[in-house]
């Protein structure tokens, strides 16, 4: 009868400590998404900056390709739209073909 006591009190603790982890684990995702938004905000600000010859500069040094930009796209839009639209135009005029690609990609960004 005692060993059944125990049980109900061990298991009663493991109980906590399971929702002691999973408020932690939403605290968590609470920080990241916030985080997610204020890294989407700054990359948003920083695409509408871009000139001609920053996205010459970036595709050359490799920063800039599909894959890295299809990635910011995907987090950015539709929020940032705008943003992301404004860079593409930068882009058709750096790398015609990159941004046929993402167009293809992403087919509601068609300018």
């Amino acid at each position: 009868m005692e060993d059944c006591g125990k049980r109900s009190v061990d298991n009663s603790k493991e109980s906590e400590q399971e929702e002691s982890g999973r408020a932690d684990v939403n605290e968590e995702d609470f920080h990241l998404k916030i985080l997610k938004d204020i890294c989407c905000e700054l990359l948003s600000n920083v695409l509408q900056e871009l000139t001609k010859e920053n996205t010459l500069e970036g595709l050359h040094q490799g920063h800039l390709n599909e894959q890295t930009c299809s990635c910011a796209f995907q987090n950015l839009l539709p929020l940032y739209f705008t943003s992301v639209e404004s860079f593409l135009e930068v882009l058709r005029e750096a790398d015609q073909t990159l941004a046929d690609n993402l167009e293809k990609r992403f087919p509601n960004l068609k300018v």
